[in-house]
């Protein structure tokens, strides 16, 4: 006995679903932003723990640019659950990390 087109498609959403074809949940694509944040937390963190050969040139020392790897980790950590209400102090340290990650995506390498 064969389901119908109709029945099909309802148990399918009771399954759990991979996102069209992709190896993660479709959960990571309807919070993408929570997903990211979760990958980026531990990598942030390890690079944070290397001993650097570096900094961005604005920076003038170590100590500042683990200062702010730190900023972005925070803004990070308040980001990787979904449906999480923030303050406004929350948010505030959000828009500063998140700001910090973008001028300084690409300086972090060592």
């Amino acid at each position: 006995m064969s389901q119908s087109p109709k029945n099909k498609r309802v148990f399918d959403t009771l399954s759990p679903q991979l996102s069209h074809g992709h190896d993660f949940p479709i959960e990571d694509v309807w919070n993408t932003d929570n997903a990211i944040a979760r990958l980026l937390v531990p990598r942030l963190q390890a690079f944070k723990a290397f001993d650097k050969h570096g900094y961005p040139p604005n920076m003038g020392d170590m100590w500042k640019w683990n200062d702010t790897i730190q900023k972005m980790i925070d803004a990070l950590e308040l980001m990787k659950y979904a449906h999480t209400m923030h303050d406004k102090e929350d948010n505030k340290t959000i828009e500063q990390g998140l700001e910090l990650f973008h001028r300084y995506f690409q300086y972090l390498w060592d």
